[in-house]
């Protein structure tokens, strides 16, 4: 397989797209589950090398309290 030449490729922009985002998040009447949904509602606004670190942490919320509902 032949090496890929990088040096060549231009750099990809940093900045936000004008990908639409969902404004439009219905409360649920689970304080957890809304906490969650009003931290997605901010992950547009992030740069995107930080989304991943955002969506983990919502992901590990919404289990916390699924884990708590057990108890």
């Amino acid at each position: 397989m032949d090496a890929i030449d990088l040096d060549g490729l231009e750099p990809q922009s940093v900045e936000p797209h004008d990908a639409p985002w969902p404004d439009d998040t219905v409360a649920t009447g689970d304080a957890a589950v809304d906490s969650a949904l009003g931290r997605l509602a901010g992950v547009s606004a992030a740069p995107v090398a930080e989304h991943s670190g955002l969506y983990a942490e919502i992901h590990d919320s919404l289990l916390a309290a699924l884990d708590a509902d057990e108890r």
